[in-house]
């Protein structure tokens, strides 16, 4: 395959499948009654962890939790964003059970010095949200060397995860599983995980690098719980697609595509308009809520529903979409894959595969 090639083919692919995702959710927002937000019940006494919690989803999940009453510690990879999240937080949910950890998730060193503070605190973990990210970044290397859509969306999160697993095991009850939530995205149906070159040395491409990671995150959250199961702990392990978000992970996107976006959303905007037999409703719609991609709350809401949902109890291994179970991409019901992946990143982060003594 040319250079030029395997550039072009995973940038196509991305948007193809974001354009997908940007017309379902227009059709979604234009219909005429919208189902009422879910009520969650009460969380006091629960200790949740969100990574990238200071801004975009990461801090609508923070809030909503908040919210709910559990203790939140918002884990970042900045003190002054961070704090600040704190603050806002604290003022809309009158509450002072939120707080911010460092944690650079493109460095093992800070993500063990991340549970070391946390362990410290000698309290439970009920809830771990693997939220952070980055989208469609110049080719560049984490801290320890791995190309960084790899090394961070992924590789930092199975670090993190597997280090805070006896926490969450010994959080979680019979009757009240502790819960991991992975975010991953729609980018995954295209995405190629390439064992043998997972740094895109041979050939980067930003697009390519960026769906492989969140195709990673899939079969990481599976085999995951696979493992729980055989273990009988009472962790749920399960993976969301939060859909086109309008957050700040979109200042890579290539400005053609986000005119693409706006016009998409004018030109169904102007066919429902027509097509309604009341087409003055649509034309007092604000442009927020014609707008094609979804805020930072709509696209937590998922996140939430997997976190507090007494519909989630006891219930893992699921890829979820719009608060429901969708089938993910054929490739990462591939139990070998999710084995091969899960040896090579315990090879990459330093830690023992204790999963090798499981089928």
């Amino acid at each position: 395959m040319s250079l030029l090639s395997a550039r072009a083919v995973p940038l196509l692919r991305v948007y193809c499948i974001g354009l997908g995702v940007i017309l379902h959710q227009l059709r979604r927002r234009l219909r005429p009654r919208c189902p009422p937000a879910p009520v969650f019940p009460t969380q006091n006494g629960k200790v949740a962890i969100v990574t990238g919690g200071a801004k975009g989803i990461g801090y609508q999940t923070v809030k909503h939790l908040a919210r709910l009453g559990m203790h939140v510690i918002i884990a970042g990879n900045s003190e002054s964003e961070g704090q600040e999240a704190v603050r806002k937080i604290k003022e809309e949910t009158l509450t002072g059970k939120v707080e911010f950890l460092y944690c650079d998730l493109a460095s093992m060193k800070s993500i063990r010095q991340f549970v070391q503070q946390f362990r410290a605190k000698n309290c439970p973990l009920h809830v771990l949200v693997n939220n952070a990210g980055v989208m469609l970044v110049p080719e560049r290397k984490t801290e320890d060397g791995f190309e960084e859509h790899f090394g961070l969306n992924y590789l930092g999160h199975f670090l993190l995860t597997n280090l805070l697993l006896d926490t969450l095991k010994q959080s979680g009850t019979h009757s009240h599983n502790a819960r991991i939530i992975t975010v991953s995205s729609a980018t995954h149906y295209v995405g190629k995980l390439h064992l043998d070159d997972l740094q895109s040395r041979c050939s980067y491409s930003p697009h390519g690098a960026y769906a492989q990671s969140k195709l990673a995150l899939v079969l990481f959250t599976y085999r995951l719980q696979h493992l729980l199961t055989a273990n009988g702990s009472h962790v749920t392990a399960n993976v969301v697609d939060p859909g086109v978000v309008n957050t700040e992970l979109y200042k890579h996107v290539f400005w053609v595509v986000k005119m693409v976006k706006w016009m998409t959303a004018w030109l169904f905007f102007k066919k429902q308009s027509q097509d309604f037999r009341q087409p003055s409703r649509f034309y007092f719609l604000s442009c927020a809520e014609v707008h094609s991609t979804r805020t930072p709350e709509e696209g937590a809401s998922t996140t939430i529903y997997a976190a507090v949902s007494p519909e989630m109890e006891g219930v893992g291994g699921c890829y979820l979409y719009n608060e429901e179970r969708t089938k993910s991409a054929d490739v990462t019901y591939d139990e070998e894959l999710q084995r091969r992946l899960w040896t090579e990143s315990c090879k990459m982060a330093g830690i023992s595969d204790e999963s090798s003594r499981v089928p």
